[in-house]
């Protein structure tokens, strides 16, 4: 079930996230190891919250005060986070390169007003404790990834996944359980 809701973008929001953009962009990029430590304390003030994590070069943050995540996660090259209508990933999960995490997507229902005048509807993204994202994963707005699932690289999640259930596919579909 898509839990979703309407956000107004304010001129605080487009401040904080620009002064974190500029600082954030000096380190996006440096290799690793001295990268990964140097992204992680840029991050961390600028976080809602963030435990000890490994944070590999070209990953966006966007909307980082609105992130949650916890300890002893990876986040792997080039993965995209949007904390736009809240993100939260628990402990011990592992996200493969070129992952794209939606929370908010733009509003369409009028064909009289441009789309990017309409605005954007927003839903916020939990991946549960141990889970397994693999590589170029779409995870789209409102979902919810239980504890110790398993998502198949290419997949794009556009609806729940339960704990310990292995999903694959476009969309993402339940396969077996662990």
């Amino acid at each position: 079930m898509k839990r979703s809701s309407s956000i107004k973008i304010t001129v605080r929001d487009y401040i904080i996230h620009g002064i974190f953009l500029t600082i954030y962009g000096f380190v996006k990029y440096l290799p690793s190891p001295v990268g990964d430590l140097l992204r992680y304390i840029v991050i961390k003030p600028s976080i809602r919250k963030i435990g000890k994590s490994r944070i590999y070069e070209g990953v966006t943050f966007w909307y980082p005060y609105r992130i949650k995540i916890g300890t002893n996660v990876t986040l792997n090259e080039w993965v995209y986070l949007s904390g736009f209508g809240g993100l939260e990933i628990h402990d011990n999960v592992r996200v493969g390169h070129r992952t794209t995490i939606l929370t908010s997507d733009h509003i369409f229902s009028h064909n009289n007003i441009p789309i990017h005048k309409q605005g954007l509807t927003s839903g916020k993204v939990i991946i549960g404790k141990g889970a397994y994202i693999g590589c170029n994963v779409t995870i789209l707005k409102g979902i919810k990834i239980g504890k110790d699932a398993v998502i198949g690289a290419g997949s794009v999640v556009t609806k729940d996944i339960p704990d310990n259930a292995i999903a694959v596919g476009v969309p993402a579909k339940i396969v077996k359980k662990r």
